[in-house]
């Protein structure tokens, strides 16, 4: 038999219970003891957690919640960091998954109890944690923390109707970062828009360091680095940079000076940094009669931008030009009545460059 804390005289009372509860598997199951003072008075430990319960650990909600009280006792007395995706409690068991770590139906000391949303008595909308104190024969026994609710141990048996739908075997940690880089775009020039989650286990709540190195791993001569901190396990960046052109961006979770661990690199990605564009156009004749053909001269530079160019008079499209790079057309448009007309030379923004337009004025007599 194996338990994790209690007297003995406990954990046998609760093997007794199991044997109740599987001649009644209908009951629900077993509280052993409810609050933190009466389960200390009980001999049921919450790891400390009473003293603290109101900080926020991997950044749950602080107070009674099952996930802030389930990420305490992951974080003190052992350490493991929170894989990215780890939110409310039914996100922990698709989420460990994704991460690569163990959830099975095979309970164990340390392992943390899953219910998906609605599973087992858990909330239809967010599901529930639990810390594995011990396994039984056909049962386990779990504390735990509830949003509103309160700190309890618990007795489950597989036939009572509560049964977790996983437990996740977290893996133990050196106290280094961990986490993704997820995404990154550049959405205008000179700009890097992104998103990254990361976490560092042994350290306090706060501010997070990291770096993004471009066009090399961190140290490579030449690179365009920069550090930022944030303060939140997924976070959102967008930043100005010298860089511009393809590129590969490599961003790294600094660790915590004074913690365990070292820094860690988060990821790598392939990203095009925009460069400004500028449209140019002038007519090789401004003033026209009314028979002849507007011709229009048309330049994107830098030299290299290629892409769409729309030609419009007011909300009419008049010709749509393809610029390839390095190139200057000359395009004629269709007739147009008399009158002085605004033609607004329009060129859409490419994955390297940004969009720019021009406008220039026709008279037709």
């Amino acid at each position: 038999m194996r338990h994790a804390h209690g007297p003995v005289r406990l954990l046998g009372l609760a093997v007794a219970m199991v044997m109740t509860l599987w001649a009644a598997p209908a009951q629900a199951a077993s509280v052993l003891c409810t609050g933190f003072t009466g389960c200390l008075a009980a001999g049921r430990t919450n790891g400390g957690y009473g003293a603290v319960f109101l900080t926020s650990f991997w950044g749950m909600k602080g107070g009674h919640n099952c996930t802030n009280y389930v990420a305490y006792r992951l974080t003190h007395g052992r350490l493991a960091a929170r894989p990215p995706g780890t939110n409310s409690a039914l996100t922990w068991g698709p989420a460990a998954v994704h991460a690569g770590i163990p959830v099975d139906d095979e309970p164990a000391v340390g392992a943390v109890a899953w219910w998906d949303a609605g599973v087992g008595g858990a909330s239809a909308t967010s599901g529930h944690v639990a810390y594995v104190e011990a396994v039984l024969p056909g049962a386990v026994l779990v504390s735990e923390d509830n949003l509103d609710g309160d700190f309890r141990w618990r007795l489950m048996t597989r036939l009572d109707g509560t049964w977790p739908s996983g437990f996740i075997h977290y893996p133990a940690s050196d106290g280094s970062p961990s986490g993704e880089f997820t995404s990154v775009t550049s959405p205008d020039a000179g700009t890097l828009d992104f998103w990254g989650s990361a976490t560092d286990p042994d350290a306090q709540a706060g501010d997070r360091t990291y770096l993004v190195s471009l066009g090399g791993p961190r140290g490579t001569p030449g690179a365009e680095t920069y550090t930022f901190d944030s303060e939140f396990f997924r976070f959102h960046r967008i930043s100005l940079v010298g860089t511009r052109g393809p590129t590969s961006m490599f961003l790294y979770a600094l660790n915590t000076p004074g913690t365990a661990g070292a820094d860690v690199l988060l990821g790598q990605r392939t990203v095009t940094v925009r460069a400004t564009s500028a449209t140019h156009a002038s007519f090789a004749d401004s003033s026209i009669a009314r028979s002849q053909l507007p011709k229009l001269r048309i330049s994107v530079t830098p030299t290299r931008a290629s892409g769409t160019v729309d030609v419009m008079r007011g909300p009419t499209l008049l010709k749509r030009v393809t610029m390839t790079s390095g190139t200057r057309q000359t395009v004629t448009l269709p007739r147009q009545r008399k009158g002085r007309w605004a033609i607004s030379v329009r060129y859409r923004r490419s994955v390297a460059f940004t969009a720019s337009s021009r406008t220039v004025y026709l008279r037709v007599r």
